[in-house]
């Protein structure tokens, strides 16, 4: 089951559960920023009320990151379709 959950400032819990709708993953790179926007495929809801994520971070924490887990011997990173 597909799902975010973020932490904000404010100490409140923001959570984006996908349930078992199909999703679209993009990825955006650029030479300081990484963007993942994860979306909701649902066809019969407004757009005001899709159910996305946006992630930017900062490329040189991404690929550290990636690096990191390339080094490991179990990743944990997994592609699914």
């Amino acid at each position: 089951m597909t799902h975010v959950i973020i932490r904000g400032n404010n100490g409140r819990r923001h959570e984006v559960d996908f349930e078992k709708a199909d999703i679209s993953v993009e990825v955006f790179v650029n030479e300081q920023n990484v963007e993942l926007v994860i979306e909701a495929l649902d066809e019969g809801r407004p757009w005001q009320k899709k159910r996305f994520a946006l992630v930017s971070l900062p490329r040189s924490d991404f690929d550290k990151a990636m690096a990191d887990a390339a080094r490991m011997r179990t990743s944990s990173i997994k592609a699914v379709e």
